[in-house]
C-alpha cells in the first residue's frame, strides 16, 4: 500500500522571524497598562510622588493624565470618581468616604496628617506658651474651613470652633485675632511660606502640637479592581523592601517639615477620633509614623 505523507510547507525565515517577534512582544509586553486620570495640574507634589513610587514598584506600564478640573473641591472630586470622570483622588478618610469610594488602606502620610501645628498671629505666642492641657486650649477658638472633615473631630471634643472661607482665615488672623488655625505638620510650613508676603503677622505657633488618629488614603471607584490591586501590591512591595519609608522620610517636604516642627520638643495635646473606621484602626503599626 502506498503511504501518502503530506508535505508541510514551512514559512520563510523572514515570516518566521516576524511571527516570533509578535509572539514575544505579546508574551513580554505590558499586560497591565494603565491610564490614570487625576484632577491635578501639578506634575510634582508629595502625593503624586508617592503615587509614582508605589506604581513604579509594580513594574506596570502606566500614564498619569492630568484632567481639566484643577481647582475642584473634594466633594466634587469624589463625584468625579463616582462618575468615572477621573480614576483616583487622595483625601483624608472617614467612614462615609470609605463607603462611597474604595480606599487603598495604606496611610500615604503615615498618619502625620493627624499631627496638627497652629498658624497664629505671632503677637499671641506668649499667650499660647501658657497652654499645657486641652482645658487650657479651650480658652482659645479654633478657626477652620467651612465643612472640613476634621471639624467634627474637634467639636466632638468640645473645642470651640468657628468656620470661615479658607482665604479669609489668613486675613482674620493677620488682622490681630487670637484664634488658631490647625494645619498638618506636612503642610503648615510650606503653606505659611506661600502666604507670608501677604500676611506678614502670621507664624507657626512654637510650643504645641494637637494630635488625633487620622489617615489620608488614595481612593478609587469601587469597581476599579485593576487600579486598586496595582496600588495595594505596590504599597505591599515597597514596604517589604523599605522603598516607601525611604522615599517618605527623604522626600524634601517631609524631611523639611519634620526638621522645622521639632515634634519631640513640643507639648502634645491628644484627642480621640471616633470617626475613624475599625478597618483603619486595624492597620498595622509598621505603616504609621512612630
Amino acid at each position: 500500500m502506498l503511504l501518502r505523507i503530506p508535505i508541510l510547507r514551512l514559512p520563510s525565515a523572514r515570516a518566521r522571524a516576524l511571527f516570533l517577534g509578535i509572539l514575544m512582544a505579546w508574551l513580554t509586553g505590558p499586560s497591565h497598562a494603565l491610564d490614570i486620570r487625576i484632577s491635578d495640574t501639578r506634575e510634582s507634589n508629595f502625593y503624586l510622588d508617592a503615587l509614582r513610587t508605589v506604581l513604579d514598584k509594580t513594574g506596570i506600564d502606566y500614564t498619569l493624565i492630568y484632567t481639566a478640573h484643577p481647582v475642584s473641591s473634594q466633594k466634587r472630586k469624589i463625584q468625579q470618581v463616582r462618575r468615572k470622570e477621573i480614576d483616583l483622588i487622595y483625601a483624608g478618610t472617614s467612614p462615609e468616604l470609605e463607603n462611597t469610594l474604595r480606599p487603598i488602606r495604606f496611610p500615604v502620610t503615615r498618619g502625620l496628617v493627624g499631627q496638627r501645628l497652629f498658624i497664629i498671629n505671632q503677637r499671641f505666642q506668649k499667650d499660647y506658651e501658657a497652654v499645657w492641657s486641652l482645658d487650657d486650649l479651650m480658652a482659645f477658638v479654633c478657626i477652620q474651613g467651612i465643612g472640613w472633615g476634621d471639624n467634627q473631630v474637634l467639636t466632638n471634643y468640645n473645642l470651640r470652633l468657628i468656620e470661615k472661607l479658607y482665604d479669609d482665615i489668613f486675613d482674620i488672623l493677620n488682622r490681630g485675632n487670637p484664634h488658631y488655625f490647625p494645619r498638618s505638620v506636612i503642610e503648615v510650613f510650606a503653606e505659611l511660606k506661600d502666604k507670608q508676603a501677604e500676611f506678614p503677622n502670621l507664624a507657626v505657633e512654637q510650643k504645641l502640637v494637637l494630635t488625633y488618629p487620622s489617615a489620608l488614603f488614595f481612593f478609587v471607584h469601587p469597581d476599579n479592581n485593576t487600579l486598586a490591586h496595582a496600588l495595594e501590591e505596590g504599597f505591599r512591595l515597597s514596604y517589604e523592601d523599605g522603598t516607601y519609608p525611604d522615599f517618605f522620610y527623604n522626600h524634601p517636604l517631609i524631611r523639611s517639615s519634620l526638621e522645622q516642627a521639632k515634634l519631640d520638643s513640643r507639648t502634645h495635646l491628644a484627642i480621640s477620633n471616633p470617626f475613624v473606621s475599625e478597618a483603619t484602626r486595624a492597620i498595622l503599626p509598621r505603616y504609621w509614623h512612630q
